[in-house]
């Protein structure tokens, strides 16, 4: 049996690993990258008997073929370990991934998103798009303000799950049970969040299912820690953190202020990412001197991340197609229509780029702090994407198309009354224009962090342009995004502009990250010539 070691986790929790081919029956692949010394770590020379580890599946392995994410990424040392039998209502709950002594062990069989987890995306998408339609109905700095307090619980509890199926995903009818429970509880959080302010009971019948959702995990690593030594200190210890940060949230039901409240909320929900943080930081694991920690499958990371934020960029979709508000033939609000659509398949591939590189350390590879960052910022991501496609799905349908903030207050003084129905919208329009054009910036800021965060394992000469100058441009197109709206212009002109600006990102991006020796030379198959493909960091 291969002791080999592998990278050292983010808490042996966010630094992952990936597929192997076979060898011999065994497997084994070049050390990777220590997260802490950036040395690449030697091979254990521990010598484990067969009562210290469990039993190992050798000639198994999850594809023949090595896949792009590989190809990307790198290999990681690992052995596969057998899953309990199969059980028809109750499969006993096991870890997929752990490590134990600096070796990482896996289960057998290849993790893609499960069935149940696409069902929940879909789902999840469409509460946050609940969300942003009413911010953009008031598009103003309250709005935001309620939007991001209401976006990040269901950011958390998706979080949650993720996490939860990535560590011990096995389908069975508890699973089942608790997937749709929480579903439930999800419901009625964001069809109650309209009168959160009104009363006690009004508040409650929107805080408590959340807690719930967040006492429900709690419960189920407490149950799961009995069958499960692996993870048993790590998985008793956040939920004892679940437990009482999710208590916390009693004090804004019966807080009276509203100040007070967002106050609150906003103290509760930086406890809640810290707590996650330190459970499952590497300096946790020293502090508790655990020889066994939890280990999350990359690969299923990963997708489960792009997935989400590709469901969330089809909202752009959505707002073009499904209320035909665009009318009959060619008109402005057909051309606004192409526009969204044509910033939808940007921004879907500018993700996809990632860091650009052909070869590169994951940040969930590198640090912990990188993990951390790399998870965060897709946070303001999904949450951006959702709120631009909605805005700008509104400044497609409506009428209206001037953005000036005075438009509708020069309207009413001099008629001296608000139109039904369409005051209300020309009041929104300088709004609605910040929330398409400020949603946009904040993604490809996020996308901008993302591609920092890659640690590029290219050789230097084999790009026009360094990774992080490759990447760089990002952060300046997103500002001058967002400063187009102060120039309150007419709602098709302001898309166009946006859409042009960012297709010659795009396309920028294209070029420089095609290697040297494709544009200057053309196609030799004895030069190393490949071109940006498509990756999900």
């Amino acid at each position: 049996m291969s002791t080999d070691k592998s990278a050292t986790p983010f808490a042996n929790h966010l630094k992952n690993d990936s597929r192997d081919s076979q060898d011999n029956n065994h497997h084994h692949h070049p050390p990777q990258l220590d997260s802490f010394t950036s040395q690449r770590s030697p091979r254990s020379s521990h010598a484990f008997s067969r009562e210290e580890l469990p039993p190992i599946e050798q000639e198994l392995t999850d594809s023949e073929d090595e896949d792009e994410f590989i190809r990307r990424f790198g290999d990681i040392n690992f052995q596969y370990i057998k899953p309990p039998r199969d059980n028809f209502w109750f499969i006993k709950p096991h870890a997929l991934n752990y490590f134990k002594d600096g070796i990482l062990f896996r289960t057998k069989g290849e993790r893609g998103s499960a069935k149940t987890e696409l069902f929940l995306d879909l789902l999840y998408v469409g509460l946050i798009a609940n969300l942003a339609g009413e911010a953009s109905e008031q598009a103003s700095g309250i709005a935001i303000l309620k939007y991001v307090l209401f976006f990040i619980p269901i950011w958390t509890v998706w979080a949650d799950i993720k996490d939860f199926t990535n560590y011990y995903y096995n389908e069975d009818l508890s699973q089942k049970i608790y997937i749709f429970w929480i579903l439930c509880l999800l419901t009625l959080y964001v069809n109650s969040h309209y009168a959160v302010l009104r009363s006690y009971g009004d508040a409650a019948v929107t805080i408590v299912p959340y807690m719930l959702c967040r006492l429900s995990l709690a419960a189920s690593l407490l149950i799961y820690s009995f069958y499960i030594p692996e993870h048993r200190a790590q998985q008793r210890l956040y939920s004892a953190c679940l437990v009482v940060t999710s208590l916390c949230w009693l004090a804004v039901i019966f807080t009276t202020s509203t100040r007070v409240k967002i106050a609150l909320a906003f103290v509760f929900v930086f406890l809640e990412q810290v707590s996650f943080c330190i459970c499952y930081h590497p300096w946790t694991k020293k502090i508790m001197k655990l020889t066994t920690s939890t280990a999350l499958n990359l690969e299923h990371e990963v997708e489960r991340f792009s997935v989400f934020v590709t469901i969330a960029i089809g909202e752009f979709l959505y707002k073009v197609v499904a209320t035909g508000s665009l009318g009959i033939g060619f008109s402005s609000k057909f051309a606004r229509g192409v526009f969204l659509l044509a910033d939808a398949y940007v921004l879907f591939w500018l993700y996809q780029y990632g860091g650009t590189s052909q070869r590169a350390v994951h940040p969930l590879r590198n640090s912990g702090w990188h993990a951390v960052c790399w998870i965060y910022a897709h946070l303001p991501l999904v949450a951006a994407l959702v709120l631009a496609a909605d805005a700008g799905g509104e400044l497609c349908a409506l009428d209206v198309t001037s953005t000036a903030k005075t438009h509708h207050q020069v309207h009413e003084l001099s008629t001296g009354k608000r139109q039904e129905g369409e005051g209300e919208e020309e009041m929104n329009m300088y709004g609605l224009s910040f929330f398409y054009t400020g949603g946009i910036c904040v993604a490809l800021v996020s996308m901008f962090i993302l591609g920092m965060l890659e640690k590029t394992r290219d050789d230097p000469r084999l790009f026009i342009l360094p990774q992080k100058i490759r990447v760089l441009w990002r952060l300046p197109f997103g500002i001058m995004i967002v400063m187009i709206s102060f120039a309150e212009m007419n709602t098709t002109l302001l898309m166009g502009i946006v859409t042009m600006l960012l297709i010659i990102l795009l396309v920028f991006e294209s070029f420089v990250a095609t290697p040297r020796s494709c544009l200057f030379y053309g196609y030799n198959r004895d030069r190393e010539c490949e071109l940006p493909r498509a990756h999900s960091a």
